[in-house]
């Protein structure tokens, strides 16, 4: 996904961590979490607009503007922990109050591995339709434990609802994503080959190009920022030189940097693209068309 640099030179003075840090402090009246399982995040205050990103279940965000659209609807721009920023509903979002602290920012949480997970009113798949979904990355608060089977969890809305233990991992707040090795986050990636492509998009209902390398490198313990463009030149990454690229390496195409995938060995990547069909897929990097717009290739640090 390609935006405006100029509409993200705050990027440049992003300290991986940073996010993380600010969000174990005490709630400000200007922190709100989202409470939908997939947010859309438009340009301007109004759904017409185009989607530049999305928030997930229990993302904790800053307030950084409210407006009311022609429509009479109350929309707000919002910056996720990632530093990016968006205009959403405000149906979306329940406001945390004064000097309350950040949704599972402490006490035991459930993080979802399953591509999406559904929560139940009660422990017991086949009585109830789910009453939310959860996609992979998002944190839930715990709030007790049935069996071996079922956890209640205590959504950010502030329902109180069940999940399965398979559908994640239980651990102890502040939740930080553990370093992985490149193996692990090729492992990774192939789980999303053949979900659609989604201007914006950053879940499993739908991703866009650096929405889905974010993720990947998120879950591997490795923040970057969002937009193919910043995470070349502002994401902290290791110029690779042409011929040496490995698994892990992510890698850029396009004369101003509109499109990036990540190498699942020395010859295939795997990327959500457009190109030919519409979706999470793997290419092989000396193809002519992906060489024909090949930039180069960035490292995390070790």
């Amino acid at each position: 996904m390609k935006m405006p640099t100029a509409f993200f030179l705050f990027a440049l003075v992003f300290v991986p961590g940073q996010a993380l840090a600010a969000a174990q402090k005490p709630a400000d009246p200007a922190t709100a979490v989202v409470i939908n399982a997939v947010e859309n995040m438009h340009r301007r205050s109004i759904s017409s607009s185009d989607v530049v990103s999305q928030a997930l279940l229990g993302d904790n965000v800053r307030i950084l503007k409210k407006e009311r659209n022609a429509d009479g609807e109350d929309w707000y721009q919002v910056e996720t922990p990632d530093t990016y920023k968006g205009w959403v509903a405000s149906s979306a979002l329940r406001f945390l109050k004064p000097g309350e602290k950040t949704y599972a920012s402490s006490g035991k949480i459930f993080v979802v591995t399953a591509l999406l997970a559904n929560t139940y009113r009660e422990p017991d798949v086949t009585k109830h339709k789910p009453v939310k979904v959860a996609p992979i990355s998002a944190v839930l608060e715990v709030v007790g434990e049935r069996d071996a089977r079922w956890l209640e969890v205590n959504l950010p809305c502030g329902t109180k609802v069940w999940i399965q233990r398979g559908d994640g991992e239980v651990r102890e707040a502040p939740m930080v994503w553990p370093r992985t090795s490149p193996e692990d986050m090729v492992v990774l990636s192939k789980r999303f080959i053949g979900l659609p492509y989604f201007w914006g998009g950053t879940s499993p209902l739908g991703f866009d190009c650096s929405g889905f390398v974010q993720l990947i490198y998120k879950m591997a313990g490795i923040p970057i920022l969002r937009d193919a463009d910043i995470q070349f030149e502002g994401s902290g990454l290791v110029p690779v030189a042409a011929g040496e690229e490995i698994a892990g390496d992510l890698v850029f195409f396009g004369k101003n940097i509109g499109h990036v995938g990540m190498m699942i060995d020395a010859e295939y990547f795997i990327n959500a693209t457009v190109h030919e069909t519409p979706t999470v897929r793997i290419d092989r990097l000396k193809d002519a068309y992906w060489q024909g717009i090949y930039q180069g290739a960035r490292r995390p640090r070790r």
